[in-house]
């Protein structure tokens, strides 16, 4: 025995005889802590990459345009940057008023002047994460971003606007 400071301290640890011990407290914290950790890690992840998006998106042009959804390509998720292309590409007619006529990340025509990141929920690969936009005159209106794993992140991959069409119903419906 090794001695500190007058008292005996033993060679060997406490159940250090009993590896058996420690590597089974070991092994149960190893499978206990994903179960808990990653969803709330996930879901936190969601939320800061939507709080990124709409902190640059409210400080740059709105306008939604092949030009613009490749300045916030990062964000998106494949299949949504796939519809906007498609988009795009169909023909419109002058006259017609298109399905998508405004922002369709703030549901409107005006920059909002602000925007707050509420509850986040993560069911498998999916997670939603309401987001309330605020202008000037204290009108208020939320949308739900739902986003899906792509490229190791969350990345958007449709917007909902309450009991209205989505963002990925408005890509895909006709003039």
């Amino acid at each position: 025995m090794a001695h500190s400071r007058g008292r005996p301290v033993p060679d060997r640890a406490p159940f250090a005889h009993t590896g058996t011990a420690a590597l089974a407290v070991a092994l149960a914290t190893a499978l206990l802590l994903p179960a808990v950790a990653v969803p709330q890690q996930a879901g936190n992840s969601a939320e800061t990459m939507v709080r990124a998006f709409y902190a640059y998106h409210l400080t740059h042009n709105i306008g939604f345009t092949p030009a613009a959804v490749r300045r916030r390509a990062q964000w998106l998720s494949p299949g949504l940057i796939a519809r906007c292309r498609a988009y795009f590409a169909r023909p419109a007619r002058p006259d017609d008023v298109p399905p998508i006529d405004g922002d369709p990340f703030t549901d409107s025509q005006e920059y909002p002047g602000a925007f707050r990141v509420g509850p986040t929920t993560v069911a498998g690969d999916t997670a939603r994460v309401r987001v309330t936009l605020i202008w000037a005159g204290r009108e208020r209106r939320t949308v739900t971003v739902v986003l899906v794993p792509a490229g190791g992140a969350w990345r958007i991959d449709d917007v909902r606007y309450g009991p209205g069409p989505s963002l990925r119903a408005l890509l895909s419906a006709k003039p």
